[in-house]
């Protein structure tokens, strides 16, 4: 029989060992001294900060896995929410394939249900493992590389870098750009205590406020020609376009010192901002050029499929009133199986009991959650046999019903 539960000091070094053992290729050439920095500052952000902590799934006294939650304040749809962040699953090579993170992973949904939250998120390393357990996929990141020369020189004039001062500033602009974001997390100042260290950072200042910002560093091309190198943006964030094209000038003038601009970005149309949107790669399919790479990060499960109408009732759904009975499949979490009737009164959800309906919807849990998070489209997973109704002629108005014009963008690190 497993227990899991929070790991007590003393039993960091278990931890340690058995996230080194499952992550091989990610951690290589750890020295102790290193070992036993990690394992302190563990320590100390589970005993000073309440919002992350560490569990551990034991057998017969032993610890053969473990995890770390994190409490998260999302932004969903306008609305603050508590969200469930699971990181660092891992197991002991020895006792893989015997249920362990299936363990862990239950007992992280039930945790997050106990604590009231309707939703939890995680960064998978492999998509198709935890769309089994229940996780729908998060919105695609692209990666364009651009030629510096190539980027739009506007004004540089409040563009200077920041330092140890402005952490303050910067927490607040990217708080206040979180908190009307869908999908954003709210991020504490001891974060960019540790950003403004680990990267160069320019910001554009405006009326005595720091209004965007981006974090950079440089990557080595080649090892015999030190001159040839990329920027890498690590963030780019801005409240404003003045705040843009100040930092995209800045960008832009780097063209003497990097071959590349690198930007990681949830932002589908940035293609669109310089002279030659090409990322440099000499890739053609079907009279296309490539201008990004994409890939799936993030992952959203509804654990309370529920309770979660709650959290949405301040979200419009568009203006339509329609009434659904909502059937969602959930194997993994049973007590999130099952049906739901949700009446939308122009727009505004509210749960009842059994009292008619106009449209069944039948739904794995999965891609539900993709789909309430405002990730993919009604009528795309009604089209790719993820999504069942009673009556087809009401797919256009549930399609129009889950729309969002503004896709989550979730970027933070767990």
């Amino acid at each position: 029989m497993s227990e899991v539960r929070r790991i007590k000091d003393q039993e960091f070094e278990d931890y340690m060992r058995i996230t080194l053992d499952s992550y091989p290729a990610m951690f290589t050439d750890v020295t102790e001294d290193r070992r036993k920095g990690w394992i302190e500052r563990m320590k100390a952000t589970q005993n000073e900060d309440d919002s992350v902590n560490y569990y551990g799934c034991y057998r017969g006294g032993e610890m053969v896995g473990g995890m770390r939650l994190h409490d998260f304040k999302m932004t969903l749809y306008g609305s603050p929410v508590l969200v469930g962040g699971v990181g660092n699953v891992c197991v002991d090579p020895l006792h893989r394939k015997m249920h362990v993170s299936k363990e862990l992973m239950e007992f992280s949904h039930r945790h997050y249900r106990g604590r009231g939250a309707k939703l939890t998120a995680l960064y998978p390393f492999r998509p198709d493992y935890y769309v089994k357990m229940g996780y729908g996929y998060g919105r695609k990141m692209s990666q364009y590389r651009f030629r510096p020369g190539d980027l739009p020189r506007g004004s540089r004039e409040n563009v200077s870098y920041l330092g140890e001062s402005d952490v303050d500033a910067l927490t607040a602009c990217f708080n206040r750009h979180a908190h009307r974001t869908h999908g954003m997390i709210e991020k504490r100042k001891g974060y960019f205590e540790r950003f403004i260290n680990r990267f160069k950072v320019a910001g554009y200042r405006e009326g005595g406020e720091v209004k965007g910002f981006v974090g950079f560093g440089y990557e080595k091309l080649r090892e015999d020609n030190v001159l040839l190198q990329n920027l890498e943006v690590h963030t780019l964030l801005y409240e404003t376009p003045d705040a843009l094209r100040g930092l995209l000038g800045f960008l832009a003038a780097q063209l003497d010192q990097v071959e590349r601009v690198v930007i990681n970005t949830f932002d589908d149309d940035l293609h669109f901002v310089p002279r030659d949107p090409r990322d440099g790669v000499p890739s053609m399919f079907y009279t296309s050029q490539e201008t990004n790479v994409q890939g799936v990060g993030i992952m959203y499960r509804v654990i309370d499929a529920r309770g979660v109408w709650e959290e949405l009732d301040g979200h419009g759904f568009n203006g339509i009133s329609l009434r659904v009975k909502l059937t969602v499949r959930d194997s993994f979490l049973p007590e999130n199986d099952g049906s739901v009737f949700i009446h939308f009164t122009e727009g505004r959800p509210k749960v009842v009991e059994e009292d008619g309906y106009d449209v069944e919807v039948g739904i794995d849990v999965a891609w539900f959650s993709s789909l309430v998070m405002g990730v993919v489209d009604f009528r795309k997973l009604w089209a790719y046999g993820m999504a069942e109704v009673s009556d087809e002629s009401y797919v256009d108005t549930l399609d129009r019903l889950f729309h969002v014009d503004l896709k989550p963008e979730t970027v933070e690190e767990f």
